[in-house]
């Protein structure tokens, strides 16, 4: 009776496997629910790329017409307004990571209950998660600082961190700091995350020029903001009146609950929803552009905030999977592999969805 096998290294089982691997990386990536490809989303992913070569993407933005328009015995040749646009562009280069186990057949793996093959596997979904977070709270949060902390450990940041593209430090006219300080590192214990500086970013997001325009979710116009675990605990822990009671009263109800913006978030304030992500960066000290360890710049997020891009044979929907033997088939090597780039949509000179909300934020 002839059997029909798929060994280790059969180039069908890398398929399958790369199309698993994108579903998982999607379902364990905090800002997964933020990717598009229209203009109406937060992260707007820019396509080009897939469809030909090269490693870079320039796209413009229209700011809004501003004119007065003419009425009745007015002339409108000559009273013509012209377009204002301008440009941005994002970079793309490989990213790859790999795992190096015993493999079936050896002492190692019998010693042990589960499959390192899997455990090879899950471990490298897990990194693309965080590293994919990773990037765009460093672009957001305008963190120029040399290193983060990052997990429990000092990293000294590198192109592969940040998507390939230099984050560039908050505008000033995008930046809402607690209690009115003007510098990360003035902040104090007293400046810690509350509602009223959620009222004072979403302010500054309608009044900007250009505005930072909401998304639109099921008919409904919101923002969406990200805080760090440290400053959604000064939120739920201040006990003054119309603080994080009035979030509570903000329940979702029906349709809300399913749509993966809203699925998992912390509530609705002001028309934000507001989500928890440990990756909010710290804050960046003026002077000498070193981390500041108490402060986390929380972001408030519009529309095209960030856009992000693949290579051709790489998509949010595919990574590349190899495996190799080594060592006479003793040892096997797991590699995840795609080529993306990440970058905060900047556009004459101002961070174009994305207003930056640094408050102190020690952990308890």
């Amino acid at each position: 009776m002839a059997i029909t096998t798929y060994g280790v290294n059969d180039a069908l089982a890398v398929k399958l496997w790369s199309k698993k691997l994108a579903v998982e990386v999607s379902k364990a990536t905090a800002i997964a629910p933020l990717i598009g490809t229209s203009s109406n989303s937060i992260i707007q992913l820019k396509d080009e790329t897939q469809k030909g070569k090269g490693d870079k993407v320039t796209f413009g933005l229209r700011r809004q017409l501003v004119g007065d328009g003419v009425s009745e015995n007015s002339i409108l040749e000559g009273n013509e307004e012209a377009l204002s646009t301008y440009s941005d562009a994002i970079f793309i280069n490989e990213l790859a990571h790999a795992v190096r186990v015993k493999n079936e057949g050896t002492i190692d793996a019998q010693r042990v209950p589960f499959s390192l093959r899997q455990e090879a596997l899950d471990g490298l979904t897990d990194w693309y998660a965080d590293r994919i977070s990773m990037m765009a709270f460093i672009h957001w949060g305008g963190f120029t600082a040399p290193t983060m902390e990052f997990e429990g450990r000092t990293v000294n940041l590198k192109p592969v961190h940040y998507g390939f593209n230099a984050p560039i430090a908050p505008s000033a006219n995008r930046v809402i700091r607690a209690g009115g300080k003007t510098k990360d590192e003035d902040l104090v214990a007293a400046d810690g995350f509350d509602l009223t500086v959620i009222d004072k970013a979403v302010e500054r997001a309608k009044l900007s020029n250009p505005k930072i325009r909401p998304v639109r979710v099921d008919g409904e116009s919101v923002y969406v903001m990200y805080l760090h675990p440290t400053q959604v605990t000064s939120l739920r822990t201040n006990t003054s009146t119309g603080q994080w009671l009035d979030i509570q009263k903000a329940a979702y109800m029906g349709s809300r609950a399913k749509n993966p913006i809203f699925d998992g978030s912390l509530g609705m304030y002001n028309g934000v929803v507001l989500r928890e992500a440990e990756h909010v960066v710290q804050g960046v000290h003026s002077s000498t552009g070193k981390l500041v360890p108490n402060v986390r710049r929380a972001v408030l997020l519009g529309a095209q905030s960030a856009v992000t891009a693949f290579g051709m044979k790489s998509t949010p929907e595919k990574y590349k999977q190899v495996e190799e033997l080594f060592d006479y088939q003793r040892e096997l090597g797991v590699s995840a592999q795609t080529i993306l780039g990440f970058k905060k949509t900047v556009f004459e000179g101002s961070d174009f969805g994305v207003i930056t909300i640094p408050t102190f934020a020690q952990p308890a």
